[in-house]
């Protein structure tokens, strides 16, 4: 029987079962030995290669808050980890008392829906400007949001504000290092989220 150390990497505990079959006595018994110990051997090296709980990465990776998204009219948890390969994020920052976000965000809904689909790399985060989770959760359910929310609880004290302004509705597109590619304003002036959509459709590709 071969006595295995809990602290021998998969690789040196292969070694020495090689070893123990070439000094058993029969050929075929070696063939077949040396068959199973291949098979053990891919299944090893591919449990080694893949990250247990890897965690999130690059800009989701900096994120002081959780993440929330619409599920059967509910808000569940979402793992930031899933945003690993997002290359362009898009922070929505709106409210339901908005009148002019009530008018954009219907918009901004068919656009996500129909652009998203087609750029896996690209999401958007909705973060509200309401004054209340339960005005966050209506707004969401009205407007049938398909995207991520920043938690309405961790807005606060948070990092989910880093890209907003002191207008809404208010689009940021941003890059993979958080470095902003577009937003609501031409210089100073603020002309609206519309300006960022096209932006959009032209730099992520």
């Amino acid at each position: 029987m071969l006595a295995e150390n809990p602290n021998e990497s998969s690789r040196a505990l292969l070694l020495r079962r090689v070893r123990l079959v070439f000094n058993m006595g029969s050929f075929m018994r070696k063939i077949f030995c040396l068959g199973l110990l291949v098979i053990a051997s891919s299944s090893c090296t591919s449990r080694e290669r893949t990250p247990a709980n890897a965690g999130p990465t690059g800009l989701a990776a900096t994120f002081s808050y959780r993440l929330v998204k619409l599920d059967h009219g509910i808000l569940q948890p979402i793992d930031t980890a899933s945003l690993n390969n997002i290359k362009y994020f898009a922070f929505y920052y709106s409210a339901s008392w908005c009148p002019p976000c009530r008018i954009f965000t219907p918009k901004l809904v068919d656009f996500y829906n129909s652009f998203k689909p087609q750029h896996p790399d690209f999401e958007l985060i909705f973060v509200n400007q309401g004054s209340s989770a339960s005005d966050m959760l209506d707004y969401m359910k009205a407007e049938a949001m398909p995207w991520p929310a920043a938690r309405f609880e961790d807005i606060d004290g948070s990092n989910a504000n880093q890209y907003a302004s002191e207008e809404i509705p208010d689009l940021v597109l941003v890059d993979a290092d958080g470095k902003v590619l577009s937003n609501s304003f031409m210089g100073s002036t603020y002309v609206g989220p519309n300006k960022v959509l096209d932006d959009i459709q032209s730099l992520v590709h």
